[in-house]
């Protein structure tokens, strides 16, 4: 197998002028070393008969199996669906109710608690605001607390 040598630095020291430099490269194809970078034209003849017991890079990329991973994850949420959000967000902020979060759920519980109490809902200083409903407002207003 030819290969044409791509040059990575495998090791650094120093010289006689005490200078911190590379001493050692690698390809990054077939991992073979040089003491100087390789050459772009300089082509190699790789014997991999002696792979099977200590695999060199080129024989273990072939088994490599590439994933999208994260990516295609549902733990990643897509871009239209954070700004739906945001914008949810901003918009009950806009009108004076406190979410206790970011999330769709928490901004429409606000929404609703606002809605059952007849003034904006905050989190900072109000109960959960699923634990509004009209029977504990009415105690709340009896108690004078709205």
């Amino acid at each position: 197998m030819k290969c044409s040598h791509i040059s990575r630095v495998k090791e650094w020291g120093f010289n006689d002028d005490h200078d911190f430099i590379a001493t050692l490269w690698d390809c990054v194809l077939c991992g073979i070393e040089s003491s100087e970078p390789f050459r772009e034209e300089e082509k190699v003849s790789i014997d991999h008969a002696n792979c099977d017991t200590d695999p060199c890079f080129g024989c273990k990329a072939k088994g490599l199996q590439l994933s999208t991973g994260d990516a295609a994850s549902s733990k990643v949420m897509s871009n239209k669906k954070w700004h739906g959000e945001l914008d949810a967000y901003y918009s009950a902020r806009a009108q004076g109710i406190q979410p206790a979060g970011t999330t769709m759920q928490k901004i429409r519980e606000a929404e609703k608690a606002s809605e059952v109490m007849g003034k904006a809902y905050d989190a900072n200083t109000m109960t959960q605001a699923s634990a509004i409903n009209k029977q504990s407002v009415t105690s709340l207003k009896d108690a004078g607390a709205i």
